[in-house]
């Protein structure tokens, strides 16, 4: 199956000029309560190693350290040492150019939410191989709860949102309207990627308010699990937990334009949403040129950006908010550190967010707030 090797122009340009800058910062010392971020460089074939290119939307941990980000078509593979695994353009004609939410089954099986480019293409999931670029569709078995409203609305497999993957299940955010109300709910379904079986973890109002310019009527809503199978769940209005059976933990209310949610296997979570409030977290920024440094450092603030969602961390009944990497496209725990996009054209970067080595397992040294 072809694949385009060409890279767009504005990778091009964001290439010559990491070149120029160099991708080699001096280091600056690193405290032990200190956050580092580093700028992650990849391979652009034609134009050597690069760190500032275009920004990527999706990002998912390969499951051995490594991790799978894109864009539309575009796709990267870096590995645990930092090396580029793979990268490749899908074309335009491709059935699965403008792949949507991702997540990682195995180092290179994507579940992905369909969004092929065919005009009777129905929302679903599809099980991708990346080497081969050759999909499956998982079996999508209905729900009992998707039965016709009284006013006869049958509306099915609406649309489908963020996931992720835990124990071989994908965790799917499904979009309801709830008409006559100028509503939408958001429900997390767990799918079985073999059987299609599924089941209903919980339901969220959402208004079309919530919703952005880029996708009208779709609110944006992000999920991400735990090892032991918890769903954080990041809604415009709320940060909020589940227990693996859908029963609520925790609430937390904000407001985001965009949010996003990350959380490390023990728990340890980092959702983006809402204002930035007073922080006493330090960080450094390390390596990378000296514009993906600039372009990192000036995230540091949400004022200037055009989404405005500011960090937080939470860890059982513990939170404390972040002055680090406002409003990103994508997050994921890869290995021993959150990988972060940030970034649009011409300005996209990829940054290593490890996290202080005082954190749990021994229990955040964080202040409560209410």
């Amino acid at each position: 199956m072809h694949r385009s090797r060409a890279l767009p122009a504005a990778v091009a340009t964001a290439a010559l000029l990491a070149m120029s800058s160099g991708l080699s910062g001096c280091a600056p010392a690193l405290g032990v309560g200190d956050w580092k971020l580093e700028p992650i460089s990849w391979d652009a074939q034609t134009f050597g190693d690069v760190d500032v290119a275009f920004g990527m939307s999706t990002v998912a941990a390969d499951g051995v350290g490594g991790f799978w980000s894109g864009s539309a078509g575009s796709w990267l593979r870096v590995g645990a040492d930092g090396e580029t695994l793979a990268r490749f353009n899908i074309e335009v004609e491709h059935p699965l150019h403008g792949i949507g939410d991702v997540a990682a089954l195995s180092p290179t099986e994507l579940v992905a939410v369909r969004s092929r480019n065919e005009p009777d293409a129905t929302p679903g999931l599809s099980l991708v191989d990346m080497e081969t670029l050759e999909y499956t569709d998982v079996p999508m078995k209905p729900l009992p709860e998707d039965e016709p409203d009284p006013a006869g609305f049958d509306f099915g497999d609406f649309m489908f949102g963020a996931l992720a993957v835990h124990d071989g299940d994908a965790y799917v955010i499904r979009y309801q309207p709830t008409p006559p109300t100028p509503a939408i709910d958001s429900e997390v379904l767990r799918i079985d990627l073999d059987t299609g079986e599924r089941e209903l973890v919980h339901r969220e109002a959402l208004t079309f308010d919530e919703s952005t310019p880029s996708a009208p009527g779709a609110p944006p809503v992000d999920i991400d699990v735990d090892a032991e199978g918890r769903i954080y769940l990041a809604t415009p209005a709320n940060r909020i937990v589940l227990a693996p059976d859908g029963t609520e933990l925790s609430r937390t209310a904000q407001s985001a334009t965009r949010p996003v949610v990350a959380v490390r296997p023990d728990g340890l979570a980092l959702w983006w949403g809402g204002s930035a409030e007073p922080s006493t977290a330090e960080s450094v920024i390390v390596g990378g040129s000296a514009e993906a440094r600039d372009l990192i450092k000036a995230r540091q603030s949400c004022d200037e950006l055009y989404r405005q969602d500011a960090l937080h961390l939470t860890y059982a009944d513990e939170q404390e908010p972040l002055s680090l990497l406002c409003s990103p496209n994508a997050a994921a725990w890869v290995g021993d550190a959150w990988v972060v996009a940030v970034g649009g054209e011409g300005d996209g970067v990829l940054v290593r967010l490890t996290p202080p080595a005082h954190l749990p397992p021994g229990g955040p040294t964080v202040s409560s707030t209410t």
